[in-house]
Formats: C-alpha cells, sequence, structure tokens
C-alpha cells in the first residue's frame, strides 16, 4: 500500500475499497472480504481471519498503560474458564456415579 493509502481513514478505505471490487452491490464482495481478513498484510496471522476481539486485543498488548489490565483480564478469563471446566467434570463424574449406583441396585434387585 503507499504512504497515501496508509493515511487514509476507514471510511476512505471502505469507499476505495468498493471501488476497486465492483462496489457494494457485487456479491463477490464477502468472499474478497473474508480473503482479505484472512491474508491481509494489516489483519494478524497469515491465514487466520483477525475477529474485532483480535484488534482490541492486540492494541491493548501493545500500549505500555494498558498492557498490565489486559493481561490481568485475560488470566482471568482462563482461570473462570479452567474452573468451569472442572466444574463440569465434576458433574459428569457425580452423574455417572449415580448411574453406576442405580444400575447396582437395579441388578440387585433382579437377583
Amino acid at each position: 500500500m503507499s504512504e497515501k493509502n496508509e493515511n487514509m481513514s476507514m471510511q476512505e478505505r471502505s469507499d476505495y475499497f468498493y471501488r476497486q471490487s465492483g462496489g457494494p452491490g457485487n456479491p463477490d464482495i464477502e468472499r474478497i472480504l473474508d480473503e482479505h481478513l484472512k491474508n491481509g498484510k494489516d489483519h494478524g496471522a497469515p491465514g487466520e481471519k483477525e475477529e474485532p476481539k483480535d484488534a482490541f486485543i492486540e492494541a491493548f498488548l501493545n500500549d505500555h498503560s494498558t498492557k498490565p489490565i489486559a493481561m490481568w483480564l485475560l488470566r482471568m478469563r482462563f482461570d473462570l474458564k479452567d474452573r468451569w471446566e472442572e466444574y463440569l467434570n465434576a458433574q459428569k463424574q457425580d452423574d455417572v456415579q449415580q448411574l453406576i449406583e442405580a444400575l447396582k441396585k437395579e441388578e440387585e434387585m433382579t437377583k
């Protein structure tokens, strides 16, 4: 992208994109956008579609004033996810144990 294009506003970029791709009514726009989000040099890792949350996380992690807060939030999120999975696994184990006990009782009753 030329230096002029790098200084364009988001609206100017959108207008430029639509002019270049045949206008907003072009049925290929969805495919073009998807391809750009996966492989555009300004959109994260190549081959992986960048999501809005990825852009926010990157912005907050690259700013030294917000990085500690972002790291804390990410740690809390992963900790909460781990605790939720532990809870679900414990529930599954309780359900299995109850099923085993019910089957044993049924087996004893049929003897």
